[in-house]
């Protein structure tokens, strides 16, 4: 049961994304205000777009569309902001699922540095060939900056919904596990010039629609998790970090109650023509496994980013990713390694050519592989700041 590489096909869908164009097309360009936007057309070639053993569908051949866009206004001590994004593959295999995802996020803030209240709301959906999940998240935070301390706390409350393919069904539940989800972050933290260090904690608690699954077990749970976290930001040069202890109680006496390490780091550095970004993390994620509570994933990845000419930039990268199923002697884990290139052909237009290469072993113990070639074109917009640079020019002129 290949229940990782669902990011493979991960895309908006389209209503959200010509809702949130929409939105930013509605209003005038303020002083304050920001839009980019980008669209990518790409094709090729996927040697195994369902990463099942030799077995599987077969190979095929894909056209694909990502686009995004941010949009954000600022006046005075306030702030709005969206930021959407949309991804669909389409196979020509008619035994392989198109891959289609999306997520909005709408932002507003009021206030300052010192004291401000923030508001997050967050629609992501995801629909793949083992994966269909929905998710909507609003959270509201309060901080204030007290000397050098920032003293912070995040509520939030989410409705979500999970159905994945399973050894049992050979494939998809016959209904969606759908919960709710209340969370409380209070935390500190201190501040001095780019660094920052502090500790938080998340409260939560899960309660999902139905008592029992679909496999007789009761889901719901409460959970506890302090962090500490520290940061450094500098021109060229940033990376960040977070430690926490997951404990959670689950009210099935058929699942283990969890207390596990999980961790995440970003480094981001910049030299000249290259440019390296290193990433590790290990999470608890949801899911519909039906002997296990929840999984535990984690991965790790780095891209080396060489601008070769000024408008050729040439890339590699490799990742592995883990997943572990809890309660279980199941696990699954994935390997890859990629080249890319992109030539700027000017006016906010590039190309670029990928290839990917994945192995890995599924949750079954079987080996899998797949290797992805593909080409594509995207343009960039960014309207608003093209005119603020004319009226800088004829500024000047002036």
């Amino acid at each position: 049961m290949p229940m990782v590489f669902a990011w493979w096909g991960v895309m908006l869908r389209k209503a959200l994304l010509c809702g949130s164009l929409g939105i930013a097309a509605l209003h005038p360009a303020w002083a304050g205000d920001e839009f980019v936007a980008s669209l990518r057309l790409r094709g090729g070639f996927d040697s195994n777009p369902q990463f099942s053993t030799g077995n599987g569908i077969g190979g095929s051949a894909f056209v694909g569309t990502d686009a995004s866009m941010a949009a954000a206004r600022k006046d005075g001590d306030t702030s709005l902001g969206i930021a959407a994004e949309a991804s669909q593959t389409q196979y020509a295999n008619p035994q392989a699922t198109p891959g289609l995802s999306g997520k909005v996020i709408i932002r507003g803030m009021l206030g300052n540095d010192d004291l401000n209240i923030s508001s997050v709301t967050t629609i992501s959906d995801v629909s793949t060939y083992n994966l269909r999940s929905s998710d909507l998240v609003q959270s509201v935070k309060g901080e204030a900056k007290v000397g050098s301390f920032k003293l912070f706390a995040t509520g939030e409350g989410a409705r979500s919904s999970l159905n994945q393919t399973n050894a049992i069904f050979q494939d998809f539940l016959p209904e969606a596990e759908q919960y709710l989800r209340g969370t409380l972050i209070p935390g500190v933290a201190y501040v001095s010039g780019k660094f920052e260090i502090g500790t938080s904690v998340n409260l939560s608690v899960r309660r999902y629609a139905r008592e029992f699954d679909v496999f007789g077990y009761r889901r719901d749970n409460e959970r506890i998790q302090p962090f500490v976290f520290a940061k450094y930001a500098d021109k060229d040069f940033s990376v960040t970090g977070s430690l926490s202890q997951l404990r959670g109680t689950w009210h099935d006496p058929d699942f283990s109650n969890v207390k596990t390490l999980l961790y995440e780091g970003h480094l981001h550095w910049r030299r000249d023509a290259l440019t390296l970004d290193l990433t590790a993390w290990k999470r608890a994620n949801e899911t519909t496994f039906p002997i296990s509570p929840i999984t535990i994933d984690a991965a790790y990845t780095g891209k080396l980013s060489w601008a070769a000419m000024s408008q050729l930039t040439l890339s590699v990268a490799a990742g592995y990713a883990t997943t572990r199923y809890l309660d279980s002697p199941f696990n699954a884990q994935t390997a890859t390694v990629a080249f890319g290139g992109s030539y700027d052909l000017g006016n906010d237009y590039a190309l670029g050519l990928d290839l990917t290469y994945a192995r890995g072993i599924l949750i079954s113990g079987d080996k899998a592989d797949a290797l992805i070639l593909s080409s594509s074109i995207t343009k960039k917009f960014s309207p608003l700041v093209k005119e603020v640079e004319k009226e800088k020019t004829q500024n000047r002129k002036i």
